[in-house]
């Protein structure tokens, strides 16, 4: 009210001192912030005074009705609105808003006689039908909507008009199937509009009815008419769905029917491998080679093929359903990783100093380090993988990986040497830079020089916006914490850290409980207690753990540790010694002992689980 008395004191003052009435453009300005601030009664006041003046302007027509219609006084705009009817008595758009005001004033048949009269009048117009149904949709009429459209196409004799604006409104009303039914008409009158159909479906799809709805439908469109864009359609649903087997029937339909070359299949493969499908993805690269596939796929698939069969190995699948290459050795009662291995092999001997063949020099590195544990024969790899390509994007994930080993290896000086390479780089990106800055801060921590690892943490602390820079401030935090008064106890912990990642995971456990034996009043105690219980986890000692996490709960009764403690010992319950309702107990403690816990959500979710609730 304020500003209201403000701007027209301010309009008065300008009238006083110039000696003139206002003209319209100052009228019309005044009009337009009496309604930006919802005073519509002086705008409808201003506004009414310079229609009067100025009765053809449709714009200041359109600001009368507009108050009116916010004022709600329905009879005055549709008076108003018949007025200005006989002046340009062939606008649709004026017809069919008089339509809508009626039906705002709770006059439903009125509303409906002056829309059929339109649509009856309008002869074969397609903008006069849009104009009505739009209007209605203005309303949320959204069956009456459709009605018109539907009319409109009985009309114009055009089975396809309308077709994107029927699918849009039964989508709204969620008849899934009408819906799915109006795009697949689009696509039927044009196969260039694929990727507009696939983007209104994936509107819907998300929703379970509609997926299902989506599928059957299409389906029954392809057993009348068997077309590629169809085809892609239905495979895409399938892949929406996770039905990888049928999607892959769907695939085999479409290289059968392009004669592709091996091509879309190969293409079909790396989706499915993106979507971590191996045992799938293994069996459309497969199908793909055994085709003539054009010479520059041939590396990829081949690569794509051996990274399936790792996978499916490194899950313990068997190589019993996975085919063999044309032309390739890959028995079917050898262990997979050791076809794996074969594959990357002879990858590597084939395309010696190309990305191809250290790709695959590099993966059979990762499968002697993860899955073989076999870390010397794993670093002389990398260091082949050096040799043919020194340089290039590869370098940084390969001595990241090597400096992991020689971590693991507690050849501390080694792996820092790797990382400082990393860090200098012009190969590497910030991130990967940024990273390495972060280990070799973390290998002074575990060497204890702590003021070296301070130094070292102290830019990555102040850049927040790198991935590593809240391990950087919780160990920033544990250094500085304990390093003064709790050296000892820091160092132990240190250790700790560096024998878990060395996989030596009982002496861990060992140094975080000599901690809490030696120094129990050390900030990093119920840390210890904590990390010794998800260590103990690890290693299948479920009650050990129980114990860790129970004193914790005992001994440190203002830790902010508590709740991930109870969190644990949910998860105990709930994954490893399956006693649901002491599951639920523990989750439910969590609630209500921590109720602004960033676990609360997830307690809450696994609590309906465990009981049985919809989700």
């Amino acid at each position: 009210m304020r500003s209201v008395l403000l701007i027209l004191s301010l309009f008065l003052s300008a009238v006083v001192l110039f000696g003139q009435a206002p003209n319209s453009e100052s009228l019309l300005r005044l009009a337009q912030s009496f309604e930006q601030q919802g005073d519509f009664e002086r705008a409808l006041d201003l506004y009414g005074s310079l229609y009067a003046s100025d009765s053809a302007n449709y714009g200041l027509f359109d600001a009368v009705r507009r108050m009116t219609v916010q004022l709600k006084r329905y009879d005055e705009a549709v008076a108003l609105s018949l007025r200005r009817l006989r002046m340009t008595p062939y606008d649709a758009a004026l017809q069919a808003n008089i339509g809508g005001l009626y039906y705002m004033a709770g006059r439903e048949r009125q509303a409906d006689s002056v829309w059929n009269l339109i649509l009856a009048s309008s002869g074969k117009n397609q903008l006069v039908i849009r104009t009505v149904a739009g209007e209605q949709i203005a309303h949320r009429l959204f069956d009456r909507a459709v009605k018109t459209y539907l009319g409109g196409r009985i009309t114009l004799g055009d089975r396809y008009a309308f077709a994107n604006d029927l699918g849009y409104l039964h989508g709204v009303l969620m008849d899934y199937r009408s819906s799915v039914r109006e795009y697949l008409l689009l696509l039927r009158q044009n196969e260039q509009q694929y990727d507009f159909v696939q983007s209104r479906l994936a509107a819907m799809v998300s929703k379970p009815d509609a997926l299902t709805a989506a599928s059957a439908v299409v389906g029954e469109e392809l057993a009348g008419t068997r077309t590629v864009p169809l085809l892609r359609l239905q495979q895409w649903l399938f892949l929406e769905a996770k039905r990888f087997a049928d999607a892959f029937g769907v695939a085999r339909s479409i290289e059968q029917l392009l004669t592709s070359n091996g091509v879309e299949m190969f293409q079909f493969a790396e989706r499915l491998s993106r979507e971590k499908e191996h045992r799938i993805a293994a069996l459309a690269y497969a199908a793909a080679l055994s085709r003539t596939l054009p010479v520059q796929h041939v590396p990829a698939a081949r690569f794509g093929y051996a990274r399936c069969i790792e996978e499916l190995g490194a899950a313990g699948d068997s190589a019993a359903a996975v085919p063999a290459l044309p032309g390739a050795a890959v028995s079917e009662t050898r262990p997979v990783l050791t076809a794996a291995l074969s594959l990357y092999s002879a990858l590597a001997a084939e395309y010696p100093y190309t990305n191809t063949g250290a790709g695959a020099l590099f993966r059979i590195g990762m499968v002697r380090y993860r899955q073989m544990n076999d870390l010397d024969g794993a670093l002389t790899v990398f260091d082949s993988v050096l040799s043919v390509s020194p340089a290039g994007p590869m370098l940084a994930t390969v001595q990241s990986v090597a400096g992991e080993i020689l971590t693991a290896q507690n050849r501390l000086p080694e792996a820092a040497a790797r990382y400082r390479i990393i860090a200098r780089s012009p190969h590497a990106d910030a991130d990967r830079r940024t990273n390495a800055l972060f280990r070799l801060a973390e290998l002074e921590y575990f060497r204890a020089n702590f003021d070296s690892a301070l130094a070292l943490l102290r830019p990555l602390t102040e850049n927040l916006r790198t991935d590593e820079t809240n391990d950087a401030l919780l160990l920033q935090y544990l250094i500085t914490e304990n390093r003064l008064e709790h050296p000892d106890a820091l160092q132990r912990f240190a250790r700790a850290e560096l024998l878990a990642r060395q996989n030596r995971m009982s002496e861990s456990v060992r140094e975080l409980l000599e901690i809490v034996e030696l120094d129990p009043a050390a900030p990093l105690s119920d840390n210890a207690l904590l990390t010794a219980g998800e260590r103990s986890v690890r290693m299948g000692r479920y009650q050990d753990a129980m114990a860790q996490y129970r004193r914790l709960l005992e001994e440190y009764k203002t830790s902010n540790e508590r709740e991930k403690a109870w969190f644990r010992i949910g998860e105990l319950y709930q994954f490893h010694l399956f006693d649901a309702a002491k599951a639920v107990e523990a989750y439910g403690t969590l609630l209500e002992r921590h109720p602004f816990s960033l676990l609360t959500e997830e307690a809450r979710k696994r609590i309906r689980l465990l009981r049985g609730d919809a989700l």
